[in-house]
């Protein structure tokens, strides 16, 4: 296999399975990172089955990812209504009911620019842009099927899980749906806890996607339809049942590195997923061009997963407005002692927000002033949750 170790080396070529979210992130990403700032990748092909329905439900990202789309479409900003995936700004996050308050509305920095976006869009833009081959097929075994010095594996959520370990969570199950219809006032992500879980609301160009995310161990399809309904006035167009999980081993074969829900998945309560796809990328890119070992990258992926978890978890370890038997089961469940988390939350408290800002530091994907920020809004964690 060709490889960069060489002082001479021939620009290799990727490929990439499905055109969903992580499929899209991964294309910009060794675009960006391969063509437009080196000359390391020669050419990416994307293999997706047209007859896979892409997500609708709305997304948010964060700066990083902003950028990134940013850079591999040169031309594309994110004034509202002119942009070519119709990208409108988020501001920031509103949660309600969390913790010992109402409300509480997290802005994010003047210069960090976020937006949400319906992949759908997303998606289409970059089968079509032009940059990137594109081959319409549905494959069943990357590494037979496909010639290519490397593979990422976006295909979606696994048949069998037998390959993978659970993550620590709550939730399994969501009701979605869409109201057609742009809200004008709406500029944020209302994350609102609920009896049963929490709700997501998120603004779109044309339309708003809602969520509400259960257990259905504790509540019943039936009892979060019609709490649904009676939140939103919206028929449920959708009832997902999901794991929280993650691969054992990233790598697959010689070649393949899952990415996506192929990879891992945790419930969207920090809308984490995208942060997660490119994180994926950069340690498959150590691997790949940096001649770090296989092991070492799939570990750091599976550390920087388990940070994510264990930040979530945090959100509801601190509780809601309800006593109910869901938040009671949500506020029992523990995580693993963690050093790294505790230095966050002890020099989060320790310092001014002025203070924190001159830090780059991050735990999962979040820094100092984000422990301080979920840490002020609620009830302090209890001690004897961390095990």
């Amino acid at each position: 296999m060709r490889g960069v170790t060489l002082s001479f080396f021939m620009p290799l070529n990727i490929a990439i399975v499905g055109a969903g979210n992580a499929a899209s992130v991964t294309a910009m990403y060794y675009h960006v990172y391969g063509r437009v700032a080196s000359s390391l990748v020669n050419k990416i092909t994307i293999y997706y089955d047209p007859k896979i329905p892409i997500e609708r439900v709305g997304q948010g990202t964060s700066d990083g990812i902003t950028k990134l789309i940013s850079r591999c479409f040169r031309s594309l900003d994110f004034y509202p209504n002119n942009n070519n995936i119709k990208a409108v700004p988020k501001t920031g996050i509103l949660y309600e009911n969390w913790g010992d308050r109402d409300k509480y509305f997290h802005p994010f920095p003047y210069n960090n620019i976020a937006v949400h976006f319906i992949p759908q869009l997303l998606s289409r833009h970059v089968l079509e842009c032009g940059l990137f081959e594109v081959v319409e097929k549905n494959v069943v075994d990357p590494e037979k099927e496909i010639d290519a010095d490397y593979i990422f594996d976006c295909r979606g959520r696994p048949d069998d899980y037998s390959e993978y370990d659970d993550l620590i969570n709550p939730l399994n199950s969501a009701v979605l749906s869409r109201k057609e219809g742009r809200d004008l006032e709406l500029t944020y992500t209302r994350c609102v806890a609920t009896p049963h879980g929490w709700t997501f609301v998120i603004p779109n160009h044309d339309s708003v996607s809602y969520g509400y995310l259960y257990n259905d161990n504790i509540t019943s399809k039936e009892i979060a339809e019609e709490n649904f309904i009676d939140l939103f006035d919206v028929v449920p167009d959708g009832n997902l049942k999901f794991k929280n999980y993650i691969a054992k081993n990233m790598w697959r074969g010689e070649r393949t590195i899952l990415n996506g829900n192929r990879l891992c998945f945790l419930e969207p309560l920090e809308a984490t997923a995208l942060g997660q796809y490119k994180s994926v990328c950069v340690s498959a890119w150590q691997t790949i061009f940096k001649g770090v070992s296989k092991k070492i990258s799939n570990d750091s992926v599976r550390i920087v997963m388990r940070e994510l978890q264990n930040f979530v978890l945090w959100h509801y370890q601190t509780g809601s407005k309800y006593d109910t038997p869901f938040w009671d089961y949500a506020k029992s469940l523990k995580f693993d002692n963690d050093r790294l988390f505790d230095q966050f939350l002890d020099i989060s408290r320790r310092h001014s927000y002025e203070k924190l800002c001159l830090t780059n530091q991050t735990y999962g994907q979040w820094s100092y002033l984000n422990f301080k920020n979920w840490d002020e809004l609620t009830l302090k964690v209890d001690k004897n949750l961390i095990s």
